[in-house]
């Protein structure tokens, strides 16, 4: 079996979501582990890791670049296979042309969401390429609404081009989430059991880059 192949059969779900499509992949716990204790160790070096936030549309405190240390973590292979798998499903439909193709990821930082906080109805990088989310932490939310449907806290909700309709989805520690820069979607504030506990999300922005020669992943 061909790696493409294993990677293919790690898909959680294929979900057309207003018509862009959605791709779900499950990270193995070991891996989430290890950039969770990396990015914890480097948040001990003050000047490793410097904000994203004046580029991103957060009401966080804390969205720091990552970019110096996921190449030495061990999800980065798993990671950049699922994105080559999704431009390969991408063309296989007809929505970008055939490769291979090269791909450049452009920015990954982490969010460490608190009680309280929240990400509004925002796109990527300009609406160019492709995102993604990665979910690192997700803390006990308290759910005290009266009314079953109204509890979309902490959820990733995405919204229709029209922004008529939405789609909510939970998500657990391992989804990894691959869609195009240009889906409407926001998290919505949540309340937890310990204030101190958080929700920590690791997105990235990448596009497709044929004019790279050389490695499949340029970062």
């Amino acid at each position: 079996m061909s790696q493409k192949e294993k990677i293919s059969k790690t898909l959680h779900d294929k979900m057309w979501v207003f018509g862009r499509m959605v791709l779900k992949y499950t990270i193995e716990q070991d891996l989430i582990d290890d950039i969770n204790k990396k990015y914890e160790d480097a948040l001990k070096e003050t000047d490793l890791l410097t904000s994203y936030g004046p580029h991103l549309a957060g009401r966080l405190d804390s969205e720091l670049d990552i970019l110096p240390i996921i190449q030495s973590s061990k999800i980065f292979k798993k990671i950049t296979q699922c994105m080559s798998d999704y431009i390969d499903k991408s063309a296989e439909c007809g929505l970008c042309p055939p490769g291979p193709h090269n791909l450049d990821i452009l920015s990954v930082w982490v969010n460490d969401m608190k009680q309280g906080e929240y990400n509004p109805v925002h796109t990527h990088n300009k609406n160019v390429g492709y995102s993604s989310n990665l979910y690192l932490k997700i803390p006990e939310f308290i759910n005290d609404c009266k009314d079953p449907h109204k509890f979309r806290d902490g959820k990733i909700t995405f919204i229709a081009p029209n922004a008529t309709s939405v789609e909510f989805f939970t998500p657990q520690v391992g989804d990894f989430y691959i869609f195009t820069a240009d889906h409407m979607h926001c998290v919505h504030p949540f309340k937890t059991k310990d204030p101190n506990d958080i929700r920590r999300s690791m997105p990235i922005n990448f596009v497709i880059n044929d004019s790279v020669q050389g490695e499949i992943i340029h970062v």
